[in-house]
Parts: structure tokens; sequence; C-alpha cells
């Protein structure tokens, strides 16, 4: 089993209609519900919370409402890392999130 670059939080998050929104979250991806799907290698943008961010698409898997996407961060400067770091603080200690995925 491969090592993982950074801890991964796992929590179920609930957007305000109670569909799951993001599964896990580290430091250098995320895990998230979407309804429709995104091809692999696809670049993405995805805002957590205000925080704006490129991820490449590493697996789409179809669920039965929708799909889950996992995606590596890609290009992140030192302001990003350290904001998504205090992200992933909250997120570890059950603070909701806020997510959202579009084209780049």
């Amino acid at each position: 089993m491969k090592d993982r670059a950074s801890e991964r939080i796992e929590f179920l998050n609930l957007n305000g209609e109670n569909e799951p929104v993001l599964f896990d979250l580290s430091k250098t991806g995320v895990c998230c519900h979407h309804d429709k799907k995104k091809e692999k290698d696809a670049v993405l943008s995805i805002t957590i919370n205000s925080l704006k961010l490129s991820a490449r698409v590493v697996y789409c898997q179809e669920r039965v409402q929708g799909f889950r996407l996992g995606m590596h961060f890609e290009s992140l400067n030192a302001e990003q890392q350290k904001l998504l770091g205090d992200l992933v603080d909250k997120f570890s200690r059950g603070v909701p999130l806020s997510c959202k995925v579009e084209e780049a």
C-alpha cells in the first residue's frame, strides 16, 4: 500500500441541502461528491470555503447519486498551503466546510 504524502482527515460534511460534499481532505488532495462525471487527469477549480485551488482528477467513481471525485491539488503557493492547512485543521475538528467544483 502506498504511503500518503500527508494525513487524510475523513469526515462526511453536509451542505445546506443535506447532500454529501466533502468525504476527506488533506494538504495534498480532497475527495468530494459531484453530480457530473469528470475524466481522469482533468484539471478543475475547487473552492473550499473561500480558498480557490487547482486540482487534477485522480479518480471518478459512479455512485447511486452522482460521482465520487478524488483530486490532487496542483501548483499551490505558500499562502495557499498555509490557508489549506488551516482548513484541514478545522475539518479535523468537525467544522463544516463548503465545497464547489468547477471547470478550470
